[in-house]
């Protein structure tokens, strides 16, 4: 899945910010691709049994009206992260054939073509 390394990547970006002035506002430019990521991570975090939306009552994309700070900002990417791996984890099983490694599991079928890494949220 390419949208949780360009969530990690965003997230490694912002925290740096974050950690060196929190109360700092993030460039709308910033804030705008933060956003498209969200709006993905909102699509896929919701399937047919569960919503892992991090906030799904209260937040779903920063308002262009009001930028955030950076501390503000590195909070909910570290939550879709959160999120995403969550989802993640569990949608995976153990492979019989080969039980060290994991695979995810599509339309409730393990697919040997999908290897990925253990889970990390129980």
């Amino acid at each position: 899945m390419r949208l949780q390394p360009l969530l990690k990547s965003a997230y490694d970006e912002i925290s740096l910010l974050a950690k060196n002035n929190p109360a700092q506002t993030v460039s709308f430019f910033k804030l705008k691709l933060i956003n498209t990521l969200l709006k993905k991570a909102n699509e896929v975090l919701v399937d047919d049994n569960d919503v892992f939306i991090p906030f799904p009552e209260d937040f779903t994309e920063f308002s262009e009206n009001d930028t955030p700070n950076a501390s503000d900002t590195a909070f909910i990417l570290s939550s879709y992260l959160s999120a995403m791996e969550r989802m993640r984890c569990e949608n995976i099983e153990k492979g019989d054939e080969f039980p060290r490694l994991w695979y995810w599991t599509i339309n409730g079928k393990i697919s040997l073509d999908d290897e990925t890494n253990p889970p990390t949220i129980k």
